[in-house]
């Protein structure tokens, strides 16, 4: 498999200079009318938020691991991607083993967003997306094209967390143990008559 290289959109940054230009506009009516520095404060931190996310690092998808920079994530270390709801620039939090977290911002085309989030999820085989297992969200997306369903694919609802599994899980062993649930049958749990 040949890396693939997903880069920032030129985009950010061409805003990020319109934004710079209204500061100065803003700063320069300023001195006329004092109020004018508020937009011109406004407009540079725009534009420094623009120019950041424009100088991220490119991200390279490899077969065995993937990029961010200088920083590099074996596929077998990621266990959860979970995106937020901000379609560009697309953020998303991944926890890795020894319960390291990294957030990864790439302020993408949607294109290129959708082709970075096809990657990730088709390369981490040990991971879930937003709670739904690997395998679980590959055999809903096939069974949604098999379909011949042409609208957005939303993600399946996931019913329980994963701590509400273990309890439900650990409850089922003990029912699986003891026969029942609770401990009916002791006279000092019931209250008496007399109280």
């Amino acid at each position: 498999m040949e890396a693939e290289t997903f880069l920032p959109s030129r985009l950010y940054a061409r805003v990020g200079w319109a934004a710079l230009a209204g500061s100065l506009v803003c700063v320069l009516c300023g001195f006329r009318a004092p109020l004018a520095f508020i937009p011109g404060v406004l407009c540079a931190l725009t534009s420094a938020g623009l120019f950041w996310l424009a100088a991220r690092p490119a991200i390279e998808i490899g077969e065995n691991q993937f990029c961010i920079g200088d920083r590099a994530i074996a596929w077998r270390e990621v266990r959860e991607v979970n995106r937020s709801r901000f379609l560009s620039p697309l953020v998303i939090r991944l926890k890795l083993t020894n319960s390291r977290q990294k957030v990864l911002i790439f302020p993408g085309e949607p294109e290129r967003i959708e082709r970075l989030m096809f990657q990730l999820r088709k390369n981490s085989q040990l991971a879930t997306f937003d709670g739904v297992a690997y395998r679980d969200y590959w055999t809903w997306l096939s069974l949604s094209a098999g379909r011949g369903d042409t609208s957005t694919l939303d993600q399946p609802v996931r019913m329980l967390s994963s701590e509400d599994e273990e309890e439900v899980e650990r409850l089922y062993q003990k029912l699986k143990s003891v026969g029942r649930l609770d401990s009916r049958g002791t006279d000092s749990s019931q209250p008496s008559e007399e109280d």
